[in-house]
């Protein structure tokens, strides 16, 4: 009797241990049929938007002079008057240097003397003329002589004249290169007049934009030298020829100088505005995922990712113009771009998209 309930023990305990092990090995096999549950990424996206972006162009540029001059002599001399100050505005006519006349002046009187001279044996002639008492050659000839009696005076004038130097143009004086005493001679600098009321620049763009250049177009210009600050301006002019080794077109943009900050030979980085596209797809340029040659994005759709080529026009920095591949309100994954993959789940935190404004867009 006491053998049957032994055996009736170990049969009990025989059955509880394949129940338990039973159970277990069903819920192994369930949770290998299941398979690893993937917990979503988190990303920031941005919704996809149709505006407008205008197209420009960067290019740098070196600023000259509207008009400048270096002066020089005409003839040599002796400085003996110097009539202005280095920086000084002057206009059309000033006197800035004056060379001793003594010899000139002297050479004019002589001249003038010899002219009155001749003209009165010219008046005597005529009137002996009509008695008949003189030839009429002998009056021709002193009206001749009359005649180049007028132009050595002329010549004497023009070179008492050219001993007093004047500026060309209205505009800035620059620095001296003479002193008083100074012998100059025909050629030598005096000093520089720059008019920089308006300043150009010159700089150049690829043959590709040429059937987008006009002139009036508006351009606009910064320097190290004044950060944050905009010169703007327009282009003034087009070279008519595109050069051959570089394959790019010269083109000469005109700024006003208020306050004449602007200085002749200083670099600048010029913007032109070439085109303004309007109702295009924008997206951020973050959102851009280069692979080789192409361009992709990450596109959220019903909680999950899609991976797609798209095709870009224009940009700014920070936006870019989608010509294919994303419509309008489609969620474009800015930041957590490399933790997902295509079909992959995510959480989206949606940020918005700082438009293009009105100009500084890079073709």
């Amino acid at each position: 009797m006491r053998l049957a309930w032994q055996i009736a023990a170990v049969a009990a305990l025989t059955l509880a241990a394949g129940g338990i092990w039973y159970a277990a090995a069903g819920r192994q096999d369930t949770a290998q049929q299941s398979g690893p549950q993937i917990r979503p990424t988190a990303v920031v996206a941005a919704a996809a938007t149709t505006g407008d972006i205008p197209v420009t162009f960067d290019a740098i540029g070196t600023l000259r002079a509207n008009e400048a001059v270096t002066v020089t002599s005409k003839l040599a001399g002796i400085v003996s008057k110097i009539s202005f100050t280095e920086g000084q505005r002057v206009k059309t006519g000033d006197v800035l240097v004056e060379l001793d006349a003594t010899e000139a002046k002297a050479e004019l009187a002589v001249a003038e003397s010899q002219r009155r001279t001749v003209s009165q044996e010219l008046e005597r002639a005529i009137a002996l003329l009509g008695r008949q008492a003189v030839a009429q050659a002998r009056v021709d000839d002193l009206r001749v002589g009359l005649q180049g009696a007028e132009a050595q005076v002329n010549a004497a004038r023009a070179r008492l004249q050219d001993l007093t130097i004047r500026a060309p143009f209205a505009g800035v004086a620059g620095l001296r290169h003479v002193s008083p005493g100074t012998l100059v001679r025909p050629g030598d600098a005096v000093t520089t007049v720059d008019d920089i009321d308006t300043v150009k620049l010159d700089f150049s763009v690829p043959e590709a934009a040429l059937r987008r250049l006009a002139v009036g177009q508006p351009v606009a210009a910064r320097t190290a030298v004044f950060p944050g600050r905009a010169f703007t301006g327009v282009i003034g002019a087009v070279d008519t020829r595109i050069d051959p080794v570089t394959r790019t077109l010269t083109l000469v943009a005109e700024i006003p100088n208020d306050g004449f900050l602007l200085k002749p030979g200083l670099f600048m980085n010029v913007r032109l505005l070439l085109d303004e596209r309007k109702g295009v797809v924008l997206i951020p340029e973050e959102a851009l995922v280069p692979v080789g040659d192409r361009q992709y994005v990450f596109i959220v759709k019903d909680g999950r990712v899609e991976r797609r080529q798209v095709v870009i026009g224009a940009r700014q920095s920070g936006v870019v113009e989608a010509a294919e591949g994303v419509a309008d309100g489609e969620l474009v994954i800015t930041r957590g771009t490399q933790k997902v993959r295509e079909g992959s789940p995510v959480t989206v935190e949606i940020e918005p998209m700082r438009l293009p404004g009105p100009a500084g867009t890079q073709s």
